[in-house]
């Protein structure tokens, strides 16, 4: 196994300049049809003010696809379909090909301008990534794993931003995957990397995107001297504002309060499109937190619904219901008439309307 150290990441991937809150940004994916040509973009801000227009905003949202990895052949030009300046959709796929890659969504002014990145995989790639997104801290041991799909006897290279990174012989493999480790991985690692058997078409490649926080785990600041806030149902401190980005589904200061179903955004004021809710949509959001599927649905194509005793997004996330509490996939434990908390562990009415965390299994968010 040879290593290389990554080049330097690509500015237009990183562009991401975060003072104060994290920007209410969310990049859609429909996952829903393999068809290309109904597949959708959507890129969503639920800025203040973001509704009123192009001055209010400032810069208007940007939606498009990134060729500096990932090229595809050149195809016909792809749609944008603006709702003013809240939300801008891309359309126009014509084939396959025209997905697999990375494409991104910037929005917000000034200091607070942030870019959103989504990372897409041919369903019928030769090898698929076990998890697209990964975010870690500085530090931790990142393992990127490559799932065989369709077998062949060669060797797999590894590619980082692009460029070449590591070979491995296809005997390597383990259990039916290629392993990419990062023990002590540090955050000039994070970036767009690729898994692909020597002779074939790089658009039959594992894709994965490498997230890594500028600061040890539960720390963040210019030093990392500030303790980070107890993100609650998978929220990811901020390693430079110490603020919880919320999974799409949750909101809150330590994104303690789950959203009604099919609802999204820092204050669940957005609505998942389609009748089916948020199945089948890949939600990508400002880093460090990357993408996954909506809360109470996982799999490659956010297909599925949680297993029985789990919730949230990606269904990582595992009830633990005490006195009579029942799971609820999209937003865990329910609690009965006087218990709340996390796990329905709290009685009393008065603690209960004292306590920042109250209402955990009252969904937030007005109804569709």
């Amino acid at each position: 196994m040879v290593f290389r150290v990554p080049p330097f990441l690509l500015p237009i991937l990183f562009l991401a300049s975060h003072v104060g809150a994290a920007v209410d940004l969310t990049l859609l994916a429909s996952l829903r049809l393999t068809d290309p040509q109904r597949f959708f973009l959507t890129c969503v801000s639920g800025e203040a003010g973001a509704e009123r227009g192009s001055d209010a905003w400032g810069p208007p949202l940007l939606l498009e696809k990134d060729d500096r990895i990932v090229r595809a052949p050149p195809g016909p030009p792809l749609r944008l379909v603006r709702n003013g300046s809240h939300q801008v959709t891309m359309r126009g796929f014509s084939r396959p090909a025209d997905l697999v890659g990375v494409f991104s969504c910037v929005g917000g002014a000034g200091a607070r301008r942030t870019r959103v990145i989504y990372v897409h995989n041919s369903f019928g790639a030769h090898l698929l990534p076990d998890k697209v997104t990964h975010t870690v801290n500085k530090g931790d041991t990142a393992v990127l794993s490559a799932r065989i799909h369709k077998h062949k006897q060669t060797d797999v290279i590894w590619k980082s931003n692009g460029s070449y990174f590591n070979t491995l012989d296809w005997q390597e493999a383990e259990d039916g995957r290629f392993l990419l480790p990062f023990p002590n991985v540090q955050p000039p690692s994070s970036g767009i990397y690729s898994a692909t058997y020597l002779d074939a078409s790089p658009l039959g490649s594992a894709f994965f995107r490498l997230i890594v926080r500028d600061c040890g785990a539960g720390r963040w600041g210019p030093s990392c001297t500030k303790e980070c806030p107890s993100c609650l149902h998978g929220g990811v401190c901020h390693d430079h504002d110490g603020d919880c980005v919320c999974p799409p589904g949750f909101t809150g200061t330590r994104c303690e309060q789950a959203c009604r179903e099919g609802r999204f955004g820092q204050s669940c004021q957005e609505q998942c499109p389609g009748i089916s809710g948020c199945q089948g949509l890949t939600f990508c959001l400002p880093d460090p937190y990357g993408c996954s599927c909506g809360s109470g649905w996982k799999g490659s194509q956010c297909q599925e619904a949680c297993a029985p005793g789990h919730f949230g997004a990606d269904c990582r996330l595992q009830c633990q219901c005490q006195n009579g509490g029942t799971c609820d996939r999209f937003s865990g434990c329910v609690c009965p008439s006087g218990w709340h908390g996390v796990h329905c562990e709290k009685s009393g009415w008065g603690d209960w309307a004292s306590n920042p965390m109250r209402g955990m299994s009252a969904p937030v968010g007005a109804p569709g």
